[in-house]
């Protein structure tokens, strides 16, 4: 047995191929290796030799379904997209030829239209299968319905926020002009042309004074139906009136304090300093009937 003494420098430095060693050999960092390629050698003579060699003859084709196609000729074989679409080409061409090799040699090799194929699966897992299937299309609609609703709801949220700004804005342009009016019928505004209320000041002084007068005849207890005979309505107009000033309507005027139509003498027969005679006794006080309970 050879010792590693024994050995010389160039025999321990000899180079090995790295698939020649073991795991052994290359653990740790502090192996001086280097790393060799192996070339591959494309030998045709040979490879075509060894075809020859190995090559059946005589078998039907159908036996075999060998198909040769042409010789691919690539402008650039490192372009992956170009080397792709000749190999698709290349599939292509085989299954056009062979379908009809296999028509010529009269195999069937469709299937016909009245054959029935029995699943591999069971018909309990393809119903469900079909259950699930419902069940996310189910899923899938109600959540189209739910987002549907969502966008129903901003949009009508979205509307009744723009009619309130405009009803808000309707209002303050009727205050603006309700304003612009009542500077008009004091004087304080010259306002030339006719406004967009189109109301002249007569107009305004003639439904004052046809308010006043319905006022008056309130007042004054005008009897006589309105509206054709309603003496339950003319009742409630001398009472309570309708429309005109309402305020200090009840109060006296100079001409009802010296009004005394409505004073009716049988009922006034008590002469001056006597007091009417009542026909109740009146409820004794507090402290009387306290000493009436204490008596008994």
């Amino acid at each position: 047995m050879l010792d590693e003494d024994s050995l010389s420098e160039q025999d321990l430095y000899e180079e090995v191929a790295l698939e020649d060693l073991d795991e052994s050999d290359i653990e740790g960092d502090d192996q001086d290796l280097v790393t060799h390629q192996r070339l591959t050698v494309n030998n045709q003579p040979a490879l075509v030799r060894i075809y020859e060699n190995i090559k059946i003859t005589g078998l039907p084709w159908m036996e075999t379904m060998n198909i040769k196609s042409g010789a691919l000729v690539l402008k650039d074989v490192n372009d992956d997209l170009e080397r792709e679409l000749a190999i698709y080409k290349q599939a292509l061409y085989a299954s056009m030829v062979g379908r009809e090799n296999v028509k010529a040699a009269g195999v069937p090799f469709s299937r016909p239209d009245d054959y029935f194929a029995e699943m591999v699966k069971s018909d309990e897992h393809m119903g469900k299968v079909r259950q699930r299937l419902l069940d996310e299309s189910a899923s899938i609609k109600a959540a189209e319905e739910a987002r549907r609703q969502r966008e129903l709801k901003k949009f009508g949220k979205k509307v009744q926020v723009e009619k309130l700004q405009e009803r808000q804005k309707q209002k303050a342009d009727e205050l603006e002009k309700i304003k612009l009016l009542k500077r008009k019928r004091n004087g304080t505004e010259d306002m030339t042309g006719d406004d967009e209320f189109g109301i002249s000041l007569d107009d305004g002084d003639d439904d004052k004074k046809r308010g006043a007068k319905s006022g008056a005849k309130a007042k004054s207890g005008a009897k006589g139906p309105r509206d054709g005979g309603n003496l339950k309505r003319s009742r409630k107009d001398a009472k309570y009136g309708f429309g005109g000033k309402k305020r200090f309507s009840k109060s006296n005027t100079a001409e009802s304090a010296a009004d005394v139509s409505g004073f009716n003498l049988k009922k006034n027969k008590t002469e001056f300093g006597k007091s009417k005679a009542s026909g109740t006794k009146s409820r004794p006080g507090k402290a009387r009937r306290q000493i009436a309970r204490g008596k008994k």
